[in-house]
């Protein structure tokens, strides 16, 4: 009763004062510990069972075993499994599957292998764990060879073997073998399965072949909710809302009515602003079930609203559950994170003690994310200070996340310190400070910590080789780039994605060597999208290749008809060669197709107060005072042998009114703004939702050396650090 409650004190203090105890007692109050996550006092208490001659069974290692759950707990493992040899247990089959997924859980592998090859060859739910331990793990080839010794052994596959062999083919790369899989069982008797069908649909579902889950699905004789959901999830994988809508309809005409798992798929798949009206469609079904006020449904609703821009809509959803848990907060300041609210985020944030929850890893994860959307490093910091206190300081996924918050708002010493600090490490600690340092346009560090990463014998993915090309495009290591690439499928056996294709194309479009970017663009799995074709036609406009440049901006209209920055890049690259009739008349067409132009901005934090500014900004109470300042430091840099670049200024208008134009952009106003009202000496932090045009760089630089200030600007595609008229980039961006 004691340790269903969680009472640990005085299930110790009652276990304690038996007068006599038996086998029972002991594993019960060993469960007690393992169930409340105290794996330690349960380590010591299996100690005690030694010094008293107790001996344990079975249920005393599987009980204890399971409280071994992560890497770090490994050593505890090894020593309970010398128990198990010493008491000659290691042939329990059952036992032996606890050792197994023991070595799972905390990631060695290797051991679990070598374990099974001292195990008997018929323990069928000994091998059925290593392949669930494959499966669990993404270790695909592995669990497909283990199969094929399963079958060159006799064992006949069950129908747990078979739903962890779907599990281990759930990805795209392995579609084929998930299909012989499917074969296979359709040959036997589990294709009457319903477990084994359901697994079948979801793999299916990863893989976006829907048509295929689909075919699963009808063949089924007998179909369960987790059918149905599966079904669901799989049109989501492919974001096909209107399959999503016919196969719940078609659930209404069975008589099964969607659960909560049905509709959170469903929403997930909503979660674009072209799919909104399904998503209403499916918040009235939920009104109409008389589930609206369920707190999980709830945040996926206000989730989806949030995703489709509808900021107000998804808060009426959240403030209208007559309940929050730590979840939905989370999910609430991740949205307003997201969409750059980051003082909404913030506040939410300090609301929730109110509320009686504690902040959890998701929701310390969300706000540094907000954090760093805005790059309010004086708010990541108190976050932090939050944090310490907790009894999250060890968490390696939250200290990745500190990295990650740290690298975005500029502060590489605070990311490089949080990474020293952390205790345990994984791909993902490593990964986020190679990208800080890629953002920050050091590639050369970004790489040397790359090598330390191999040297320390972590497995490089697919995430850190994004980081590391975007290393070596920012810093215009051309050599390294291409080396790199190649290295992710020779020596790692990592398949190149969209993304991996993105840097490359990124990479040889700055060197100016568009031919082989667009070569690039066209060996992107599937179809390239629209940042493939966006990233093609920057590179076009910073080489002036207007043809070119056409061909990228009708591919990318082709997608999105709507993109008003293809029209605006287009439209410049006219403007440039003189061509203002075309321009005028493109600019023409984007107003009779409604499309605005996104504004520039630049904003700047003072005594803990965002400010922003848009080019030409009149609106701020000290309008007359920045403009007049700027002015004057226009022409101190002048005379410093500053030359306003007008040909940058895509106006048919005359030069005096071009270099007004450029002097008065917004990144401009805003360092003015941040000269004007903090101390002499005092860094100043500037965000831009562009990027930096060439001239703001130039002045900037110089306005660092008059003023001698450090300014740190972060524009759509990195960090620039300004100091004494030199920037981190080396004029290379």
């Amino acid at each position: 009763m004691y340790r269903k409650n969680g009472s640990l004190r005085d299930a110790r203090t009652l276990f304690d004062n038996l007068p006599q105890r038996n086998l029972v007692s002991w594993n019960v109050m060993l469960a007690t510990y393992a169930e409340n996550g105290s794996p330690g006092e349960a380590l010591a208490l299996l100690g005690q069972m030694y010094l008293q001659q107790v001996k344990p069974d079975g249920i005393t290692f599987i009980t204890i075993l399971n409280t071994c759950s992560e890497p770090a707990m490994l050593i505890n493992g090894e020593i309970i499994f010398d128990g198990v040899v010493k008491w000659s247990m290691e042939s329990d089959a059952l036992v032996g599957s606890s050792l197994l997924s023991m070595y799972g859980k905390c990631a060695a592998l290797y051991e679990a292998r070598a374990l099974l090859e001292r195990m008997p060859d018929n323990n069928m739910v000994a091998w059925n764990s290593m392949l669930a331990i494959y499966a669990q793990k993404e270790h695909t080839q592995e669990a497909i060879e283990l199969f094929g010794e399963m079958q060159a052994r006799g064992l006949i596959a069950d129908r747990v073997t078979c739903i962890s062999m779907i599990r281990a083919c759930s990805q795209p790369s392995m579609i084929n073998q998930g299909i012989r899989l499917h074969v296979l069982v359709f040959s036997t008797t589990l294709k009457r399965n319903t477990a084994v069908c359901n697994a079948l649909i979801t793999m299916y579902g990863k893989c976006k072949k829907a048509a295929y889950a689909e075919k699963v699905f009808k063949a089924m004789t007998v179909r369960d909710q987790i059918s149905w959901n599966a079904l669901i999830a799989a049109y989501a994988q492919q974001e096909d809302v209107g399959e999503i809508l016919n196969v719940l309809l078609e659930m209404y005409q069975n008589g099964v009515k969607p659960n909560k798992a049905s509709l959170v798929s469903a929403l997930d798949a909503c979660c674009m602003p072209v799919a909104l009206t399904s998503g209403q469609i499916i918040h009235y079904q939920i009104l109409d079930l008389g589930l609206e006020t369920d707190v999980m449904l709830g945040t996926a609703l206000f989730t989806m609203y949030g995703k489709c821009n509808k900021l107000e809509d998804a808060r009426r959803v959240f403030d209208f559950l007559p309940k929050h848990d730590v979840v939905s907060w989370s999910a609430m300041i991740s949205m307003y994170g997201q969409h750059g609210h980051g003082k909404e985020a913030f506040r939410i944030f300090h609301e929730m003690p109110s509320g009686g929850l504690v902040p959890n890893r998701v929701t310390y994860i969300s706000i540094l994310d907000a954090c760093a959307s805005v790059a309010a490093l004086p708010e990541g910091k108190l976050v932090h200070a939050c944090f310490t206190e907790g009894e999250l300081e060890l968490d390696v996924i939250v200290g990745n996340a500190f990295i990650s918050m740290y690298g975005k708002c500029g502060s590489l010493e605070n990311a490089v310190y949080m990474f020293k600090r952390m205790k345990i490490r994984d791909v993902v600690s490593w990964s986020a400070l190679i990208a800080a340092f890629s953002q920050h346009g050091h590639g050369e560090e970004a790489i040397n910590i790359f090598c330390e990463m191999l040297e320390n014998c972590v497995r490089p993915d697919n995430i850190t080789f994004v980081s590391v090309l975007s290393a070596c495009s920012h810093a215009g290591l051309f050599a390294e780039g291409c080396k790199y690439f190649d290295s992710m499928e020779e020596d790692h056996g990592l398949t190149a994605t969209e993304d991996h294709y993105l840097c490359m194309i990124d990479l040889f479009g700055r060197m100016g060597r568009l031919d082989e970017a667009e070569k690039y663009l066209l060996k992107i799995p599937g179809k390239p999208g629209i940042v493939a074709w966006m990233t093609l036609l920057s590179a076009s406009r910073l080489h002036n290749d207007l043809e070119r440049g056409c061909y990228a901006a009708e591919k990318v209209l082709e997608i999105d008809p709507q993109n008003d920055a293809v029209y605006v890049t287009l439209s410049n690259m006219l403007s440039a060669a003189g061509k203002w009739d075309e321009a005028a008349k493109l600019r023409k067409i984007m107003i009779q197709r409604g499309i605005k132009k996104s504004q520039g901005w630049s904003s700047i934090t003072v005594d803990g107060r965002v400010t922003e500014f848009s080019a030409g900004d009149t609106s701020h109470p000290q309008t007359s005072e920045i403009h007049s300042e700027l002015d004057k430091i226009t022409e101190e840099i002048k005379m410093m042998g500053y030359v306003p670049d007008t040909k940058l200024v895509l106006h048919d208008v005359v030069e005096a009114e071009k270099e007004l134009l450029l002097c008065h952009h917004s990144e401009r106003l805003a360092i003015t703004f941040g000269l004007i009202n903090t101390q002499r000496g005092t860094p100043l932090h500037v965000i831009k939702n562009l990027r930096v045009c060439s001239d703001c760089h130039t002045a900037t630089k110089y306005i660092s050396k008059l003023t001698k200030r450090t300014i740190i600007v972060r524009d759509a595609n990195r960090f620039h650090h300004f100091e004494n008229g030199i920037c981190s980039c080396g004029d290379y961006w």
